[in-house]
C-alpha cells in the first residue's frame, strides 16, 4: 500500500474535500476500480465520512467515481434556488423529509406523486442512492438564499452492520461561492488525475468529457 497524501480542495474550518487514490483491495481492472480511493468531507472542523466499526476509527475508502458523478449530475440542483417540491413545513432537509412521510391519502395515484416527487427531490440534493455498496454517510445539500445547507443524520445509518459514525448529526450553513468552487476544483482535479493514472484511456476519456461537460457548463 502507498502512502496516502491526500489532495485538499478548501478549508477544512469552513468547507473542504479531501481525496487521494489508493491500491484497489479487490484488484478491480474498470475504470471504477481505477477510482478507488480515500474521501473525507469536512463541514466547520467535522469530517462527516469518518466512522467507526469493532472499536477503529476507519477512514472511507470506495470507487471514489460514483461521488464524483453524483456531484456533477446534481451539482445545477444543490445551486438552484428551486423552493422544496412538497406543501410541507422544515427548518432544513432533515426536517422536510421527515415531515413528508405524515403525508396520508386514500387516493392511490395522489399517494405515489408525492413520494415519487419526495423520492426525486432526495435523488438531486443526497447522493446516497450512488453509495453504491459502500458505507456512504447520508448527506443533504440544499440551497437557502445565498448558502447551501448540509444537513446529515446518520445515528442509525448501517448500524445493523456495527457502524457508528463520529460525526453522526448536524446541519451547517457555508457560503454559496465557496462550496461551487471547492466541488469544481475537487471534480476537476478528480478527472484529471484518474485520466492521467488509468490504464483504461478511452474509457477515462469519456466520462472525462461527459461529467466534465455536465460541471463547466453550468
Amino acid at each position: 500500500m502507498r502512502c496516502v497524501i491526500l489532495r485538499t480542495f478548501g478549508d477544512k474550518s469552513t468547507f473542504a474535500i479531501q481525496y487521494e487514490f489508493v491500491n484497489n483491495p479487490f484488484d478491480e481492472k474498470s475504470l471504477a476500480g481505477e477510482s478507488w480511493g480515500r474521501i473525507e468531507l469536512f463541514v466547520r472542523g467535522r469530517n462527516i465520512f469518518e466512522y467507526k466499526r469493532e472499536n477503529v476509527v476507519t477512514p472511507f475508502q470506495w470507487n471514489l467515481i460514483y461521488i464524483v458523478e453524483w456531484f456533477s449530475e446534481n451539482h445545477m440542483h444543490i445551486l438552484s434556488d428551486e423552493a422544496f417540491p412538497l406543501p410541507v413545513e422544515g427548518q432544513n432537509s432533515l426536517e422536510l423529509i421527515d415531515n413528508c412521510l405524515l403525508f396520508e391519502s386514500d387516493n392511490d395515484a395522489e399517494f405515489d406523486q408525492w413520494f415519487d416527487t419526495k423520492q426525486e427531490w432526495e435523488f438531486k440534493h443526497s447522493w446516497f442512492s450512488n453509495r453504491a455498496g459502500s458505507f456512504l454517510p447520508d448527506v443533504f445539500f440544499r440551497r437557502v438564499n445565498d448558502e447551501i445547507e448540509i444537513a446529515w443524520d446518520n445515528e442509525s445509518t448501517y448500524s445493523s452492520e456495527g457502524i457508528t459514525f463520529m460525526n453522526p448529526i448536524g446541519v451547517e450553513y457555508i457560503p454559496i461561492g465557496i462550496f461551487d468552487s471547492t466541488v469544481r476544483n475537487f471534480v476537476e482535479d478528480f478527472l484529471d488525475n484518474l485520466l492521467f493514472n488509468s490504464k483504461n484511456k478511452s474509457d477515462a476519456e469519456r466520462i472525462f468529457e461527459k461529467i466534465k461537460g455536465l460541471i463547466v457548463q453550468e
